[in-house]
């Protein structure tokens, strides 16, 4: 026989009027670990008086609680806002009905960007909690400081439920106080023989159960993979298939995929960055998948503590179904006829709801979004400038096909040829997703391969502007573009050692050529050194000026001297010395003219 009882339904703290809880036609109360708890409450009111009678106004406070034949003390099912007023006027009559959430409803409303520095997951969740109007209740703390968490364009359910599922924990709202930890142990259910609510009896306490064993989807082992960009290794991190939202006896998950090849699961998204990151997603990916190896739903007579998150005992189902489940979600339903009736499921973190099946966890692959990759091979028998790829977060095993590279450019013989080198790591993109088609954007520095530091400061200490830019090659050869203001501007080129350089000095507006070795300049049609109106001097151990027909020296207006503390040849098949003017030759010591013959004029 149906339990019976009634709900009593208090507005902003004031009981509903005894001539408006006579006309309660049905209610129920649902509650649910993915979504807030929601209550809808369906008057008869032919004279349309329910809203003026109560003063119910959206945004007033509703609390539901029970009593029953077996639960004598009022037991509360919500506590939470009216949201919508509704009226239905249909052959059977007028009807009023009170819709309305818990406290969680808030975390769905609007989305916020937000950033996190220096804070762990938990640290997000209370600021999240206050930010809501929620008190923070029981939050866990998580051991994982990251250095930057972002909330972007998210609404405060998605980023809880984001953070949590990537180390094992749940958000929940109860007494509009915001909890965030590791979920329930089904463990902690009473002792099946205890006298107890929450141990169900069958032909006692339940009225229909569908309870189903599954190895489907089931694994012996999960590894989540990532990649550490200090270190440039891959990182991995394991845990042993299990679960903590059943206990069967008898039977696990484990014992569950023994039975169909002990398959381990790969999970690479998001992408780990640290250890504990990776051991943290492990467990809980271990612990989502293992919690679909038992499924059950069923039919209690009303219950009160049968709700969300309870921990509960069904006995006398007979091997192997007896057992301790979490539920994921239960409905309080009541109406006049059938009496108050509890509705569960117990299904794991998945919710096997309508919202569930079609909004339900998007599980992001690996040709998803840009990842970072190794080149393994860079002999491209095409010579189009592709190179073979490794994805150390995705396995240690698999090689790309060839991909193509982003070369800034790119035509019919013309673009940059800017290739990676085996062992670098680099930036890659899928086209439309698929991962057969790899594209190379561009190269990474991590801990291990870290930017060339020779020459200024690349960023400018006080403005903040940058003051270098560079192109390093592998052996060393570098071209620099100085932009540190009326500092060094310019542009050097030079190889490494600096053993051959050329700087462009915009500052001293100075060109400087350097050789160890030699410098040669050669011009088909010609050279010419032009310093205009400055001097223009030629320095060396020696110097040599070479003609295959003729020398020409031209003083202009000014003198033509040559000068040396040695000796001065002048040699030719013919000499001839000319003065338009006057011509003087002295020596200080012996004058000696030879000739044959000798004429003087």
């Amino acid at each position: 026989m149906p339990t019976t009882g009634g709900f009593q339904i208090a507005i902003d703290g004031s009981p509903v009027p005894e001539d408006v809880s006579v006309l309660l036609v049905s209610a129920y109360v649902d509650t649910n670990l993915r979504v807030p708890d929601s209550f809808v409450l369906r008057f008869r009111d032919p004279d349309r008086t329910v809203v003026s009678k109560t003063g119910v106004t959206i945004g007033a406070k509703l609390t539901i609680t029970i009593v029953t034949d077996s639960h004598p003390e009022p037991e509360r099912l919500v506590a939470g806002e009216v949201t919508a007023l509704e009226a239905e006027h249909e052959a059977t009559g007028t009807f009023t009905i009170l819709r309305g959430y818990d406290q969680a409803h808030r975390l769905f409303r609007g989305r916020h960007t937000e950033s996190f520095t220096q804070a762990t997951a938990s640290d997000a969740a209370t600021a999240v909690a206050r930010r809501a109007g929620l008190a923070p209740g029981r939050i866990t703390p998580s051991p994982t400081v990251f250095d930057h968490i972002s909330q972007c364009a998210e609404t405060d359910w998605e980023f809880l439920d984001r953070l949590g599922r990537d180390i094992g924990f749940e958000t929940t709202v109860r007494d509009d106080e915001l909890n965030f930890g590791p979920p329930e142990r089904a463990s902690t259910a009473p002792d099946g023989k205890a006298k107890n609510p929450l141990v169900l009896r069958f032909g006692e306490d339940l009225v229909r159960l569908r309870s189903v064993l599954t190895a489907a989807g089931q694994v012996a082992r999960v590894e989540a993979r990532g990649w550490d960009v200090n270190t440039k290794r891959p990182i991995v991190g394991t845990a042993d298939a299990g679960t903590l939202s059943a206990e069967i006896p008898g039977t696990t998950p484990a014992d569950l995929a023994a039975a169909v090849g002990n398959p381990t699961f790969t999970g690479v998204a998001p992408a780990h960055r640290t250890q504990p990151e990776a051991d943290s997603a492990a467990k809980a990916i271990a612990e989502r998948i293992g919690g679909t190896f038992a499924e059950v739903e069923g039919v209690a007579r009303g219950n009160p503590k049968v709700r969300a998150n309870a921990c509960v005992s069904l006995q006398d189902l007979g091997a192997p179904f007896d057992g301790k489940f979490r539920l994921t979600t239960a409905r309080h339903r009541y109406d006049p006829t059938t009496g108050y009736t509890t509705t569960f499921t117990a299904s794991g973190r998945h919710d096997r709801g309508l919202l569930g099946l079609v909004g339900g966890d998007a599980v992001a692959g690996a040709g998803h979004g840009v990842v970072v990759a190794q080149v393994t091979d860079v002999n491209d028998p095409t010579g189009s400038g592709r190179v073979k790829l490794k994805f150390p977060w995705l396995s240690d095993d698999y090689v790309s096909d060839w991909a193509r590279t982003l070369q800034p450019g790119a035509g019919l013989a013309r673009g940059t040829m800017l290739l990676p080198e085996v062992g670098d790591e680099v930036l890659v993109a899928f086209e439309q997703d698929t991962t057969e088609r790899p594209y190379v954007l561009g190269g990474l520095y991590n801990g291990v391969d870290t930017p060339p530091t020779e020459g200024i400061p690349v960023v400018d200490s006080g403005s903040g502007e940058i003051n270098r830019r560079s192109f390093v090659s592998r052996l060393g050869h570098r071209i620099d573009l100085h932009d540190a203001k009326g500092r060094t501007e310019g542009i050097s080129v030079g190889t490494a050692q600096r053993t051959c350089f050329l700087d462009l000095d915009a500052v001293g507006t100075t060109v400087t050529v350097h050789s160890d070795g030699t410098v040669t300049v050669a011009g088909a049609k010609g050279v010419t050194v032009d310093a205009g109106t400055s001097p223009l001097t030629l320095k060396g151990h020696t110097v040599s000026v070479q003609a295959t027909n003729g020398v020409t020296v031209a003083g202009g207006t000014g003198a033509v001297s040559v000068d040396t503390k040695g000796r001065v040849d002048l040699r030719g098949s013919q000499v001839a010395m000319r003065a338009n003017a006057t011509l003087d030759v002295q020596a200080g010591g012996p004058c000696t003219v030879k000739g044959l013959p000798i004429k003087l004029n």
